[in-house]
């Protein structure tokens, strides 16, 4: 018996690595990915029942039930299952840090997804397919068209989209930190924080770039509250009483007339998807059959061009799982935000990091919300794994927060 348990423990002291392994290997493997799923309902019959439940557990539920309707009523199955097991290891993740033990020190988790993102950004210098001529002024082939394109292309939005959500970490470090180390440390997280930003400007990805400024300017106004909140209003009612002089020396970047094409594409995928979810309320069109969908009932009209999801990221969800599917996502996402802004809220004499995870939790959610308005590639996609950990992540926040609280 005292062999069993040890083994159990040993185990269970490895889920997280090797689910986290799981997701990555999932990117590029679809074996590893299978893998990875099937090993989840194996770490949850070890743990212990009360270990087993998540405050997300009815919502989640819910979500598999609509996972398993999707796949029922898809007519591209294998297409479907492969965008559910993603969806699932994603889930895997976000229960194995949900479990974690509330005494974790969460400097752990800041720096790490801080170095994450910085490896992301790395990454995508070699792997993005770069959009030229979108904005004349700021060509990413003209600064880094020398370097050699490694492995399976990625779509700049994508990475993108993904990639914001978590800027607002190193900002967080760099706004939140005390002690004498942060006279280190602040520098180390301004300059990852500048990295991210920088392959974000080159991505050329409009949504997911102001999505991020704008997450920045969210916890600036957090941190100092009606100061900053004054202040940024002020620059912004000046910037908008000279943006009409502004407007000939922006023009030549075409920023507005290809934004206004893309929005007009946008506009017919939303309709089209509302159509859709008339038509399918309760089942979807089945994960990741927009296209397919479209293409049958509602084609696009020329010149616009058709396109593999809705570009909306909360139509996108009700295509996918249905009205049902949506909600109970929606519930997850607001009680994940709601536990951010607990930790962001807790008092000063609590440990930092607390609440920079809880601002940096809100931040990311900013970026989620927004940008998911005008896309959807933090669901569906290969690496929308990383907003079930976020969430899972914020599980564990809010046991350290209230551990700590107990302990003052």
């Amino acid at each position: 018996m005292r062999v069993w348990f040890s083994l159990r423990r040993t185990w269970l002291s490895l889920e997280l690595p090797i689910l986290l392994a799981g997701a990555g290997l999932g990117l590029f493997s679809r074996n590893a990915l299978i893998l990875s799923v099937m090993l989840i309902p194996v770490f949850w019959l070890l743990h212990e029942r009360k270990d087993r439940r998540t405050p997300l557990d009815v919502p989640v539920l819910i979500i598999l039930l609509a996972f398993c309707i999707s796949y029922w009523v898809s007519p591209l199955k294998d297409w479907t299952a492969e965008q559910i097991a993603r969806a699932l290891s994603g889930i895997g993740v976000c229960y194995a840090l949900a479990r974690q033990k509330e005494d974790l020190d969460l400097r752990l988790i800041l720096y790490g997804i801080a170095l994450l993102s910085v490896i992301l950004a790395g990454v995508g210098l070699f792997t993005i397919q770069w959009v030229p001529n979108k904005i004349p002024m700021l060509n990413p082939l003209d600064w880094i068209g020398y370097l050699p394109q490694l492995g399976e292309k990625v779509h700049p939005n994508v990475f993108a989209g993904n990639l914001a959500l978590l800027l607002p970490v190193s900002a967080a470090i760099f706004l939140w930190g005390k002690g004498r180390i942060h006279l280190l440390r602040a520098p180390v997280a301004l300059l990852t924080g500048s990295l991210v930003l920088a392959v974000l400007a080159l991505t050329l990805s409009r949504g997911a770039l102001l999505a991020a400024l704008t997450s920045l300017i969210l916890l600036v106004i957090l941190r100092w509250k009606l100061p900053a909140l004054l202040g940024i209003t002020v620059l912004g009612v000046i910037g908008w009483l000279i943006f009409p002089s502004m407007h000939s020396l922006i023009k030549p970047l075409y920023w507005f007339s290809s934004a206004e094409a893309s929005l007009d594409l946008r506009q017919a995928l939303w309709q089209r998807g509302l159509w859709l979810i008339e038509i399918f309320p309760l089942s979807g069109t089945g994960m990741g059959t927009y296209g397919l969908a479209v293409n049958h009932l509602f084609p696009m009209p020329s010149p616009l061009a058709p396109a593999s999801h809705a570009h909306n990221l909360f139509i996108q969800i009700a295509l996918d799982t249905g009205i049902p599917g949506l909600l109970a996502w929606l519930a997850c996402l607001w009680q994940c935000t709601k536990w951010a802004w607990r930790a962001y809220r807790t008092p000063s004499t609590a440990p930092w990091w607390i609440r920079a995870s809880g601002a940096a939790g809100l931040g990311a959610f900013w970026v989620l919300v927004f940008h998911g308005i005008t896309d959807a590639v933090t669901w569906g996609t290969r690496p929308a794994v990383l907003l079930w950990a976020i969430w899972g992540w914020m599980i564990l926040v809010e046991k350290v927060r209230a551990s700590s609280l107990k302990q003052a």
